[in-house]
């Protein structure tokens, strides 16, 4: 019994971390809707191999009836920022609701509300470069989120393989003379 409530108290969640959370995707939302594109970096690997982690995601806001299945929508929920792509709709015109999912993730999450949508991912900077934030995946990366999908290991490699490219490619500085 000790040992049970013990693990219950490490669980409980921070309240003032999850408050300053829950804010900041407050934040994210009234900023698209009021002044325009949001930047920020993406952390995670649900997204594979369309958005890689540490690519810097450009957000637009939009309106309700431009959502479109294919877009990547940044969502606010439960005080967390979340990317991923819409695979469909549910709901009447009225009220509409989208069902995302992750491109290396095996299942869709619950439907997002028109009050937890905050925007659309435009643009990804990876490596300095824009590159327009794909609509849908090409027959390798496809097969590579399948891969991704089955096995947390080999995204956990692909991440690796990432990273350590991208800082072999940073450690090459061109002559500056």
């Amino acid at each position: 019994m000790r040992t049970q409530l013990k693990g219950l108290v490490k669980r409980q969640v921070n309240p003032a971390a999850s408050d300053a959370a829950a804010l900041r995707c407050e934040l994210a939302g009234e900023v698209l809707r009021s002044f325009g594109p949001v930047r920020f970096p993406a952390i995670g690997w649900s997204m594979l191999p369309a958005i890689w982690p540490g690519d810097t995601l450009v957000v637009e806001h939009l309106g309700q009836d431009q959502v479109r299945v294919g877009d990547v929508v940044v969502t606010g929920r439960e005080g967390k920022l979340c990317a991923h792509r819409v695979i469909g709709t549910v709901g009447d015109p009225e009220n509409p609701q989208w069902i995302t999912q992750g491109d290396a993730l095996p299942v869709p999450d619950r439907p997002v509300n028109w009050d937890e949508l905050l925007g659309r991912v435009a643009y990804l900077i990876r490596a300095g470069k824009l590159i327009a934030a794909p609509a849908r995946l090409g027959a390798f990366d496809s097969l590579l989120a399948k891969f991704v999908r089955r096995s947390v290991p080999a995204a956990r490699a692909l991440v690796y393989l990432n990273r350590m490219r991208q800082s072999s490619k940073e450690s090459v500085l061109p002559c500056q003379g």
